[in-house]
């Protein structure tokens, strides 16, 4: 049932279920991490909680959703709506959809008025601006492509219309169709700024699949991370009927690129996505430069899509939309601030060296809980942590985990082709036991499919990212899990950042006897526990044949858990340690005041962190200057510790490494690099914890260009092998 009056007066959607979104797709296509041409189908490839809606002094429609629980009308009731071709491509192949989502159905019946040219002559008709508050992972990438292919069609229709005019109204068809293909290939549609690379490209990849039967539409992107010159010149190429750009990519092409910027500034549509993301990244002066490089309102016409309607977003809202535009609310105002069907559990940890075990038990539970389907994404909150985590976690996957696992990792530290590789590759990895290692780069706007859980270790920067992070699973109306992993000093962010959260806690000796009793489960009962794995995943066979999937005895590799672990920390990098250990420090110091704790208190809790959980055997320190350019401690400088003495680079070598102080050592490795001898830089030298380049297998002992033996240092030995063995492989363990 939908009922719609316009001007101030209210549309009702009575809602239910985003479960056709759930349909397999069996058009995968595979995408480049910058633009691409494309003629017929080149594949290219934030919930929170309630807030007031009032926008001011803007005027607007408003939609609402209803709880009631109404099933949603299907993409069918379309046909007068919008053009065959693109109801073809919902309906059928490449998307195979059936009903819409809340946000769809909102937004799609506002066509075909919605997706009309701008006329000065005529009079002003229903608002041409939307305003869309939704969630995450309902479905509103299609809500603005399906109005914005719309919208190029008739622009294109109308320059061959108007072609048609100036000969005269004689009807000649060649005249008509040079005059829409000149306009299509001289002019842009729509605009689309996304925050991320990640989520800018799989909006084009749904654009790329959303045309697949409009001959000749072309998808390109500008982000950064990629080559600016070759997405130029494909820009150049062909037709620009979809540009989905990153803020700071575009802002640069419009500012130094005139040319181009030229083509861009005829874009009738400009789309600004996950608009509350843009503004917390610092986007907001990127968005006014943007939006004045096009033509005003009502010539330009602007959506804004935003998971929440702050005064922030309400004030960009007056900046760029029409006083005269349709706000449209789906997010119910009895929602929970995170998907409620999501069960979500935080431990608060007993002690540090709990963290690796916990996490791993986690990873384990979730394979056990979902035989054949386990997909999990463990956030970890500073680079340089997700990279230790990364090579830990390829390591000890082989030896403790019930399931064969597919390791991805994603990071800042990493190249953008990189990092869409390992994009795609977990987003279409079938294997049944899949992690991908990440930073927040994957927080927010990337669809994952079918992710069984989201673990998250340490308190995210606050309560928003820690929803966002959670909605990576139960997308599209599926089920997941949730978890969040404490250390003792993190305790406060559960009871004052969650209180509005249904999250539950779990103590972490639960999850140890939960575990062993799912493993205990499968080697009593192999045969109905390798039902179900083969219900989900048929080529699935267990550890022992050629194509070993799961482990025969997944008991006794969590008994060996705990040794394993320590195991391979004797062999950890000492170097990499401290700089984690120092990206923490300033992530940390950052958000004190939330976590309700002094400095000093992240300080001491960091340094038992480094020698309980890394297996540091003495805390680490850092130099009073770089302390006081962080903020300093509370209550003066840390104290040292009495049995601290040098700080080592522990590579195996027996003599000390003192890393911060002035020491001969130092002096010596300063003399052999200026006569062009390679060495490790300290982290202050790489710029922060956050600078530096990508290394694989982080964390782990590497070959060194200048290796010491006997007491000296001597040029171009290099070792034949890390120590360690620790994987080089980025994608994951091979078996």
């Amino acid at each position: 049932m939908a009922t719609r009056v316009t001007h101030g007066r209210t549309l009702t959607i009575f809602s239910r279920g985003l479960t056709s979104l759930s349909k397999p797709c069996t058009f995968i296509p595979s995408f480049a991490p910058i633009s691409r041409r494309f003629d017929h189908a080149l594949s290219l490839q934030k919930a929170e909680t309630s807030e007031s809606h009032d926008t001011g002094a803007l005027k607007s429609d408003t939609v609402s959703e209803s709880t009631e629980a109404v099933s949603q009308p299907a993409f069918a009731t379309l046909r007068t709506k919008v053009t065959p071709d693109t109801l073809r491509a919902i309906t059928t192949k490449p998307f195979n959809h059936v009903h819409m989502s809340s946000v769809q159905a909102a937004v799609l019946p506002l066509l075909p008025e919605l997706a009309r040219p701008y006329n000065s002559d005529e009079s002003p008709g229903p608002p041409r601006d939307l305003l869309v508050k939704a969630k995450t992972g309902t479905g509103k990438t299609l809500a603005f492509l399906v109005p914005a292919i719309e919208t190029r069609l008739k622009a294109i229709d109308k320059a061959g219309l108007d072609a048609l005019e100036k000969n005269g109204g004689h009807p000649d068809s060649r005249v008509v169709e040079d005059a829409k293909r000149n306009y299509a290939r001289k002019t842009v549609g729509t605009v689309v700024i996304s925050p991320t690379r990640e989520l800018a490209t799989q909006i084009a990849h749904e654009a790329t699949k959303l045309t697949y039967w409009h001959k000749g539409f072309e998808v390109k992107l500008f982000t950064g991370g990629s080559s600016k010159g070759l997405q130029l010149r494909e820009f150049k190429r062909g037709r620009n009927d979809i540009v989905v750009a990153t803020p700071g990519r575009i802002r640069d092409v419009l500012e130094n690129e005139p040319n181009v910027a030229q083509v861009l500034k005829t874009a009738p549509l400009l789309v600004l996505d996950e608009a509350d993301t843009l503004l917390d990244m610092g986007f907001r002066p990127d968005i006014d430069a943007i939006a004045d490089f096009f033509p005003k309102t009502p010539i330009r016409q602007t959506f804004l899509f935003s998971a929440t309607v702050s005064p922030q977003i309400r004030q960009v809202a007056r900046e760029v939309l029409d006083k005269n535009h349709t706000f449209i609310d789906v997010v119910p105002k009895d929602s929970s601030p995170v998907h409620a069907h999501i069960p979500q559990n935080f431990t608060v940890l007993p002690n540090a060296g709990e963290q690796l075990p916990h996490l791993f038990r986690l990873i384990a539970h979730d394979q056990l809980a979902n035989p054949g389907k386990s997909k999990i994404i463990v956030f970890l909150n500073t680079t340089k942590q997700t990279q230790l985590f990364a090579t830990l976690s390829r390591e000890l996957s082989r030896t403790t985990l019930p399931a064969r696992s597919q390791i991805y990792e994603i990071h800042s530290k990493r190249t953008q082709s990189s990092r869409t590789a390992a994009s795609n590759a977990f987003r279409r990895d079938r294997s049944g036991a899949s992690i991908l290692v990440t930073s927040d780069v994957s927080a927010r706007g990337v669809d994952y499919p079918d992710v069984t859980r989201v673990i998250q270790v340490g308190s995210p920067v606050s309560t928003e990212q820690y929803i966002h992070r959670v909605g990576r699973t139960g997308r599209a109306g599926k089920g997941g899990r949730a978890d969040l992993i404490l250390l003792p000093l993190e305790q406060n962010f559960a009871r004052y950042q969650l209180s509005n959260v249904p999250i539950k806690e779990l103590p972490h000796d639960k999850l140890l006897k939960e575990t062993v009793a799912l493993a205990d489960e499968l080697e009593n009962d192999p045969a109905t526990f390798w039902r179900s794995v083969k219900a989900v995943n048929p080529s699935a066979n267990a550890f022992g044949s050629k194509d070993r999937q799961f482990r025969d005895k997944p008991g006794v590799a969590l008994a060996n858990l705990s040794t394993e672990i320590s195991g391979l920390l004797d062999q950890a990098d000492t170097e990499a340690i401290e700089e984690v250990f120092v990206s923490l420090l300033g992530y940390y110091f950052a958000k004190a005041s939330d976590m309700r704790v002094t400095r000093r208190s992240i300080y001491e809790g960091l340094q038992t962190w480094a020698t309980e959980a890394c297996g540091l055997p003495k805390p680490p320190h850092v130099s009073d200057s770089l302390l006081a350019k962080m903020g300093g401690l509370d209550g003066g400088p840390p104290a040292r510790s009495a049995q601290r003495g040098p700080l080592r680079r522990n590579f195996g070598l027996k003599a000390p490494a003192t890393r911060y102080a002035n020491s001969e050592r130092n002096r010596q490795r300063n003399e052999w690099t200026d006569h062009g001898v390679s060495r490790p830089r300290r982290w202050e030298e790489q710029g922060g914890a956050g600078a530096g380049s990508y290394r694989s297998g982080w964390g782990s002992r590497s070959s060194r260009d200048g290796e010491r033996r006997d007491g000296e240092w001597r040029d171009g030995e290099r070792r034949k092998s890390s120590r360690s063995g620790w994987s080089r492989n980025e994608e994951g363990p091979r078996f």
